[in-house]
């Protein structure tokens, strides 16, 4: 028979707070490698769009495909952006999950435990004239829960990808706003420039476009084959998790 491991009351706390720190310095670098993300995107961003604006401005042949490369290596590159930076708020939340465990099994205080950080950010939709009120867009049936089960709460909407934004919603819409103002601004360029581009106009114009368009769309939306991406809960999928938890216990 192998043998059998086993911990006592001290020991098993000791490894659940190693665990949380180990889970809090991993949210941490996360939150960096996020932050420096965004100062590389913004230096690409500046540097093409600077590169792409003096060439608009100049009439030598020689810059019109550099221009038209400059516009998509910059549109690809923002879209990658926030897909990627999805990917790392998705192992964040992970490590938002072992903290919650943690702090359950430690019995931390709710008022100053993780989850009573995080409820404050995941938003549930209401409808009008009530949802864009932050008072009432807190559900009464999640309130009434005890600290216990709003923890528990709050790992089911980990697992089921809807923690909230985290503000990720509003970079993807500056994102698909950009987009589309740069393919406008190049839709001017080509058609002003039409016979110089006859071989790759439909290409640049119109099929790459409904391919960007398709990519930021699936950013705001669930699709059949589950694009990983922590959204913010229904209230039907709150009341349906919290029915749960309590038929459960």
């Amino acid at each position: 028979m192998p043998d059998t491991v086993y911990q006592t009351n001290e020991t098993r706390s000791e490894n659940l707070r190693l665990i949380m720190q180990i889970s809090y310095e991993r949210c941490n670098q996360l939150k960096n490698i996020n932050n420096q993300l965004l100062a590389i995107i913004a230096a690409i961003f500046l540097g093409l769009f600077t590169i792409a604006f003096n060439f608009f401005t100049t009439s030598t042949p020689a810059n019109n495909y550099l221009i038209i490369v400059a516009v998509h290596v910059l549109i690809v590159t923002l879209i990658i952006w926030r897909y990627y930076v999805h990917l790392i708020d998705n192992e964040l939340v992970s490590c938002y999950k072992r903290i919650l465990y943690c702090e359950e099994k430690l019995d931390i205080p709710f008022e100053i435990s993780l989850a009573s950080w995080l409820e404050k950010n995941i938003e549930f939709e209401l409808s009008p004239p009530h949802k864009n009120s932050v008072e009432l867009s807190r559900k009464k049936k999640y309130i009434e829960q005890t600290n216990t089960k709003k923890n528990q709460i709050i790992q089911k909407l980990i697992e089921s990808n809807k923690s909230g934004y985290r503000f990720h919603n509003i970079w993807d819409k500056v994102v698909g706003f950009s987009v589309f103002i740069i393919l406008l601004y190049q839709l001017i360029y080509l058609l002003s420039n039409f016979s110089q581009f006859l071989d790759i106009y439909w290409s640049v114009a119109v099929f790459m476009p409904i391919g960007y368009g398709l990519a930021l769309w699936a950013l705001t939306k669930d699709l059949k084959n589950n694009i990983s991406i922590q959204r913010d809960p229904k209230n039907a999928e709150l009341e349906k998790i919290i029915d749960d938890i309590n038929n459960s216990n």
